[in-house]
């Protein structure tokens, strides 16, 4: 019997591919004091619903739901909705939403708890004290409920990541988040996500590190995450790996030692992780470069956000234009792949600056067409940060209860700021930067000459500025539905085939 239930909510995208790892983590020191867990992840778990129904009859301590902003606010309430209705057991709600607008949180009516922060020595001692019947006022980083008032407990400290227990793996099939081509290259591989830290000791004006990790990092030892790495690799099977850390590399001595290991092992991995433009001019050589080469590291990611120095000197971003350049070379040199973010509807953008980041976008892919650019994130502000302030002055309302922030993500656009022209050059960018410099693609048959044409139009938009009217979107979109049209019959005939 299951004393604990952790529930992981489905989000936006329907792909399952990073590990469950907040629920994952806080159910280590459980497991380790002898605690019998239950993880549902409702992205695998298709009759979920029955499974939570028939676990609730056998009366677990408590029911415990991890959620960002989004869409897993939506899923994590309707899950606490079924809970509370057909059972006593507490819900307790964490991760980054909860912990940023834990009194909000808590004013739901199916939400008895709140951990605050990192959540494995909360959520332990909160189950003890359930258990055993004791006071709660002295649980660092719990909100409750007491006769109708809501508290919230002094924070707790930032926990020693070497210290903490192993990921207890065996709680899921992880099978279901192993992927069969490396995030690195795109090669078949046995690609897995993997974490070696927490925080960021950067002071980006939109990120909710500042307020979450109060712009702090801390990291496991190079000696723990090569074990770790050696460990997924001999009992799974892994040879890809896609680490998702905020930050990876503000430790490059730390870096350099796990690379170090790995070549010394001869690992023979692919990694693909994050990093800062402002770190591979000012923190790397041409030798630390090759180093993480030939440890395997394949593809390395970038936020850059925008083109126009005043937005980033906004945003605090502490990069420059002339870096991501560099970074563009020296990363080419290396033989290392790069990908870049990019974001637009900032609070005081304007349409120039939205040209400026198109103008800088088009220079990247000239200089390197092999670069990824995905299409760029619509601002949403985060509790806590400096745009968040910024925001609210400049006309946005705040949801004022937790299943409205459900409706909130990073593709659509929702700022009062972001109307007509500047909108409309927002939302067909975001849908024509995948297609910029497609003339320049090599292949043959219809669909690859058809791009090429295409290409050459995004091209001439992008060197032109014209975004605010993309009929061609339609027939893009007709033309990809026809692509898979033929796709499935071509299959279809190739079972008939096989079948016969």
């Amino acid at each position: 019997m299951a004393e604990i239930i952790l529930f992981f909510p489905s989000y936006e995208s329907n792909e399952i591919r990073l590990l469950p790892m907040s629920v994952l983590s806080i159910a280590a020191p459980l497991v380790g004091k002898g605690y019998d867990i239950k993880i549902i992840d409702q992205r695998v778990e298709k009759k979920w619903e029955n499974i939570i129904l028939e676990e609730i009859k056998k009366n677990p301590l408590v029911f415990g739901v991890s959620a960002l902003t989004g869409k897993q606010i939506l899923n994590g309430l309707q899950v606490s909705k079924l809970v509370k209705e057909n059972s006593n057991i507490p819900v307790v709600w964490g991760g980054v939403h909860a912990s940023l607008l834990p009194k909000q949180t808590l004013e739901n009516k199916y939400v008895d708890f709140v951990i605050v922060g990192e959540g494995e020595e909360s959520l332990l001692q909160l189950i003890n004290s359930l258990k055993d019947k004791k006071p709660l006022e002295n649980i660092k980083g719990l909100g409750y409920k007491k006769n109708g008032e809501i508290f919230i407990n002094p924070p707790r400290d930032f926990i020693d990541l070497n210290k903490i227990e192993k990921i207890p793996y065996k709680l899921i099939d992880i099978e279901n988040y192993i992927s069969q081509k490396s995030f690195a290259t795109g090669k078949p591989a046995r690609n897995i996500a993997f974490y070696t830290s927490r925080g960021c000791p950067h002071r980006c004006g939109f990120c909710y590190n500042q307020e979450f990790n109060k712009r702090c990092w801390r990291g496991k030892s190079a000696e723990r995450v090569f074990s770790e790495i050696k460990e997924l690799i001999e009992k799974y099977r892994v040879n890809a790996f896609e680490i998702e850390d905020d930050e990876f590399f503000v430790d490059t001595e730390r870096a350099r030692k796990i690379c170090e290991l790995i070549i010394k092992e001869n690992l023979n991995i692919e990694i693909f992780s994050s990093c800062r433009v402002n770190y591979i001019v000012n923190n790397m050589s041409d030798d630390y470069l090759d180093l993480i080469y030939r440890a395997g590291f394949r593809t390395l990611s970038f936020g850059v956000e925008s083109g126009s120095e005043r937005i980033l000197d906004l945003i605090h971003k502490d990069i420059t234009v002339d870096q991501v350049f560099e970074t563009i070379k020296r990363l080419k040199r290396a033989g290392i792949n790069s990908k870049y973010y990019f974001m637009a509807g900032f609070p005081s953008e304007t349409i120039e600056d939205l040209y400026k980041t198109t103008d800088l976008i088009r220079e990247m892919k000239k200089l390197d067409p092999q670069i990824r650019i995905p299409a760029w994130r619509v601002f949403t502000p985060y509790p806590g940060t400096d745009l968040y302030d910024l925001a609210i002055k400049e006309g946005w309302q705040p949801p004022k209860t937790l299943e409205e922030w459900a409706n909130y993500d990073f593709n659509t656009v929702r700022m009062p700021w972001v109307t007509g022209k500047k909108k409309k050059i927002i939302e067909n960018v975001a849908f024509l930067i995948y297609y910029l410099e497609m003339s320049t693609t090599a292949g043959q048959g219809i669909f690859f000459k058809l791009a090429k044409i295409f290409g050459r139009i995004v091209d001439w938009r992008w060197k032109n500025h014209f975004f605010i009217s993309v009929l061609e979107r339609y027939f893009v979109n007709m033309f990809l539905e026809l692509k898979k049209l033929i796709s499935k019959i071509n299959l279809y005939d190739k079972i008939n085939l096989e079948d016969f």
